[in-house]
């Protein structure tokens, strides 16, 4: 086959969709995480080493180091010395692999690794790596993959955020500009916390979306075992950390994990000790179950003396971890004893059966009279501290349940309360994407009595998303998890997902993400379908009307919730009517001693001072940028453009001086290339008007 030939049978589709959605996500974390380059680049580029060389060695190992690096790496920045911001997200880590998968797959296409040739020894080196690396095919459009929905819901979510935090500004001409959102808040930053969220889901989703693309077809790998030895590579890594910070010292490998350490726990490599309270068990848990199959299957003691001390090593690390890892870990270790001493045991599957409903009956009675025993100990565990609590709960609930869950947890009760309230202003909709931290930050909840001592997330998944996106949004998420489950056939998975998405928002971190969608998408049976969906795929009419519900859902919801952005108004005018103010459109505030502000950007546009005498003098855009032409636009109440003039370089920067016309209500200054500039805090009067 010649070149030509190889380069056509290239997938172009595949090829640019990727591109598309990494260099949109890249561009919309730097947006987000404005880190100086000095900063940002060394801790990235190592990611983006981690990721990129082992996929474009070989695809097993590529999956291996991937899945290894992502429980391990979240806190790489900080660990070596530099600061942390944007590092929970792994941009470089996943960046790379996407980008080493596909450049592994184009290399491939294009050295003929689908054409039959007998390996040349002169050639050796490049014949092996093709022989370890077979060409990935997928025959089926990549718009009818159920990945190609819920990244198009994830754009949706994406844009509603902008436009949430940004206006309408850049469809009016305007640009993007940061506005300020709360008064010590930009819109940037108000835009961040939305997307701690969106980031590491949609690198996540595109991670995996790659993996299953470039799959030959039939699979003779397993995609989920090989993330799976990976996963335990890095649980294996963190426990060796979690026991030197046990045994040794909890400020080893522990900066950057905030409150963690002052509040005496061990967090391994995991970005927190949140993360560890759920990752620790549910991983713990997959290794138990692992060893048990194994051991079950060859009896071989030496699995069963890994078992058991692995099972007390995780015990006893957990002693210092949250109270979830011991809701989490007490019902794994106590179903899954259940199921494994009564498939040892009982013969016949009816007394099974019957056996174990009796046990699970009873299986809370005996959890009260351990917790009862438990709350007795002197010692100062977050185990005995649950069981006291668990005590103060089950004697208050009957005179008084709202006093009994406070018992239980007084900030996660406060955080449900405020969500709950949220989910009733806005009940099918929604409030928007990452508005819950934001909430926690508007000056009505800081000028409150709550005792909510930081800034988080829900406690629970399920109120997130409720809070969030309305139960219109949740319905389409469960859609499309539903539609993953059915695909794969995993739907005895479906428990697993209690266990996450009951703590927290997990997705919010990127080791967090990861591991929910492995439980989600890949589970124990890696990427094969399901008969029943494999039957309807065959069909004519299967995958265009799954395809339509997939946009057809995200637009609907797109189209209804927009709806609440359209008064907000444009440019200075933007949350106008909110926040009492025009808006400046300043990057940075002023500061002692010049009180000055800094812009960044093309475009600018400010309402004007009403006041005659304020409408004639100099403008100064002081900067040691260099641009080939800065105009300035003067605007009538209807936006209709009235006079332009050009600004006259000098040294130190660009001035125009003038008189502003009769009838102008907006001035705007754009740049033709990006400039940065400041301008005096006197330019502009109390509620943001410009001022000459």
């Amino acid at each position: 086959m010649s070149f030509l030939d190889r380069l056509r049978s290239l997938p172009i589709i595949d090829l640019v969709f990727f591109f598309c959605g990494s260099f949109l996500v890249w561009n919309l974390h730097r947006y987000v995480e404005p880190v100086p380059k000095d900063i940002f680049y060394p801790s990235f580029l190592l990611q983006f080493a981690f990721g990129f060389f082992p996929q474009l060695y070989q695809r097993k190992w590529g999956r291996v180091w991937t899945s290894l690096s992502a429980i391990t790496m979240v806190r790489l920045p900080f660990l070596s010395g530099l600061p942390m911001v944007g590092s929970y997200q792994l941009v470089g880590l996943f960046l790379g692999s996407i980008l080493g998968i596909w450049l592994r797959e184009t290399l491939l296409v294009l050295l003929g690794r689908n054409e039959t040739a007998l390996p040349k020894q002169s050639e050796q080196i490049i014949t092996d790596w093709m022989i370890r690396n077979p060409t990935g095919k997928s025959n089926q459009p990549i718009w009818y993959s159920t990945y190609f929905g819920f990244l198009f819901f994830l754009l949706c979510l994406t844009i509603l955020c902008f436009l949430q935090y940004q206006g309408v500004g850049l469809f009016t001409g305007l640009g993007i500009q940061e506005f300020l959102y709360y008064t010590n808040l930009s819109s940037r930053e108000a835009m961040g916390l939305s997307c701690k969220i969106l980031v590491p889901i949609l690198l996540v989703s595109l991670y995996f979306f790659s993996e299953e693309r470039s799959m030959p077809t039939p699979s003779k790998d397993s995609l989920s075992e090989q993330i799976r030895f990976g996963l335990f590579l890095g649980f294996g890594i963190n426990i060796l950390v979690m026991c030197i910070q046990s045994i040794w010292s909890l400020d080893f490998f522990a900066t950057g994990t905030h409150l963690s350490v002052s509040a005496g726990r061990t967090t391994g490599l995991f970005q927190d000790s949140g993360s560890t309270s759920w990752i620790l068990p549910v991983i713990g848990f997959l290794w138990i179950s692992k060893l048990t199959h194994i051991w079950r299957k060859s009896k071989e003691r030496f699995s069963l003396f890994l078992l058991i001390v692995s099972i007390l090593i995780i015990t006893w690390l957990g002693l210092k971890q949250g109270k979830a890892f011991w809701v989490i870990w007490g019902v794994f270790l106590s179903v899954g004893f259940v199921q494994l001493t009564t498939d040892l045991w009982i013969i016949s599957s009816r007394n099974k059966i019957l056996i174990r409903i009796g046990i699970y009956i009873l299986l809370p009675v005996f959890g009260c009279l351990f917790l009862y025993g438990i709350s007795l100990v002197k010692k100062e565990w977050y185990l005995v501290d649950l069981a006291k609590r668990v005590m103060l709960f089950l004697k208050s609930f009957p005179e008084n349940p709202g006093a009994a869950f406070q018992h239980l947890d007084l900030v996660r009760y406060e955080l449900i309360k405020v969500c709950n309230l949220g989910i009733i202003e806005n009940p099918w909709m929604g409030n928007g994407i990452g508005t819950f931290p934001l909430h926690l930050l508007s000056p009505t909840h800081l000028s409150s009595n709550s005792i909510i001592p930081f800034v988080d997330f829900p406690p629970t998944f399920y109120h997130w998303i409720l809070y969030e996106l309305g139960i219109f949004g949740t319905v389409i998420f469960l859609f499309y998890i539903g539609i993953f489950l059915w695909e794969r056939g995993l739907w005895k998975q479906t428990i697993l997902l209690l266990v996450p998405f009951l703590f927290g928002v997990q997705i919010q971190n990127a080791d967090g993400a990861f591991v929910c969608f492995y439980l989600v998408l890949l589970g124990e049976k890696g990427t094969g379908f399901s008969p029943s969906f494999d039957k309807y795929r065959k069909t004519i009419w299967f995958s265009p009307l799954l395809l339509i519900l997939s946009i057809g859902f995200p637009l609907n919801y797109t189209l209804f919730d927009s709806q609440k952005f359209l008064d907000d108004g444009i440019g200075s005018e933007f949350r106008k009517d909110q926040l009492k103010k025009y808006q400046i459109a300043y990057t940075i505030p002023p500061k002692s001693p010049n009180y000055e502000y800094e812009f960044h950007g093309k475009v600018w546009e400010w309402k004007m001072s009403e006041s005659q005498s304020f409408r004639n003098g100099r403008i100064f855009l002081e900067t040691n940028s260099q641009s080939s032409l800065v105009e300035i636009y003067f605007y009538n109440n209807d936006r209709v453009r009235i006079k332009e003039e050009l600004f006259v370089q000098s040294k130190n920067g660009f001035l125009w001086s003038g008189e502003a016309p009769k009838g102008a209500s907006y001035i705007r200054i754009q740049s033709r290339s990006k400039l940065e500039f400041r301008v005096p805090k006197s330019q502009f009067d109390g509620i943001g008007r410009f001022q000459f």
